[in-house]
């Protein structure tokens, strides 16, 4: 069940009469943290409550901010770990300015930051802050990373797992991001949340699940590190983005078009319903 209409205390009360009747519920998922810890608050029984972001850049200033307390279960979108060649405009905001990097050890050079595997087909690469700290150092990347998604997990304690859009992967990708959390339980112990036939992927489709989430997802910064006074990543649109989503227009991420323009409010954004292809 899902609703963006519901207050927390009525779901609260909900989760409670249900098990109340031998039902099991075993936990809450929200993109909305505040919301998620007054369902908790307001329930008369423990549940998990399950944090979810449209990115790993976003769990990383979630808990910057201090959103993420020790020990919570929290989601994001595995698309958003694919390394992909970086812009000047990405390259600045990121903190990673290297057009290539060269990985010691293996007779391998190849565009961008990301982790060199000879065994992910068609030239996939994931970003280095996927994977454990030791294989990091192991393949002693030059391109600057203070942190990778290992270290957030051991400083927090955290529980982590990942999901994509079904209807917008294909089977390579798929199989490169089910390759890489087998290999990494110490970080991805929650595995992969699969909304679809298990060992199926969409016939034809191409594409790296992360779908209309990239325009809300927010880049790895590669210059923090989780510390024990933890400080805002980018402030000044930190409560802006937060808005954007809480959003009921973005609740459910919109298919997005092309940019339009008001002449009251100047660019906007023309959505629509997306309706996924068809299993072949």
């Amino acid at each position: 069940m899902k609703s963006r209409r519901v207050p927390p205390r009525v779901w609260a009360r909900l989760i409670d009469n249900l098990r109340s009747r031998g039902l099991g519920v075993d936990g809450v998922g929200s993109f909305d943290y505040d919301e998620l810890r007054l369902i908790g608050s307001y329930s008369s029984t423990s549940i998990d409550q399950i944090l979810f972001f449209h990115s790993a850049g976003d769990l990383q200033r979630a808990c910057h901010a201090k959103q993420v307390k020790h020990g919570d279960i929290v989601y994001f979108n595995a698309g958003s770990m694919f390394w992909k060649k970086p812009g000047l405009i990405e390259s600045a905001t990121t903190g990673c300015n290297c057009t290539h990097a060269t990985f010691i050890g293996e007779d391998i050079q190849s565009e961008g930051n990301g982790h060199a595997d000879r065994s992910l087909p068609n030239q996939l690469y994931f970003e280095p802050f996927a994977y454990p700290l030791e294989k990091k150092a192991m393949h002693g990347y030059i391109a600057p990373c203070r942190s990778t998604l290992h270290d957030y997990q051991k400083h927090f304690n955290l529980r982590i797992g990942v999901y994509v859009q079904e209807f917008s992967v294909g089977p390579d990708e798929i199989d490169a991001i089910a390759k890489l959390i087998n290999e990494n339980p110490s970080i991805y112990n929650l595995g992969l949340a699969w909304g679809g036939i298990n060992g199926k992927a969409i016939g034809g489709v191409t594409g790296d699940g992360y779908w209309n989430q990239r325009f809300m997802g927010r880049k790895w910064d590669f210059n923090a590190a989780p510390t024990d006074s933890m400080q805002l990543l980018n402030p000044e649109d930190h409560r802006m983005v937060q808005k954007a989503f809480q959003a009921a227009a973005w609740a459910q991420v919109g298919t997005v078009f092309d940019v339009g323009h008001d002449e009251n409010v100047g660019p906007t954004l023309k959505g629509a319903v997306c309706h996924p292809n068809q299993m072949n």
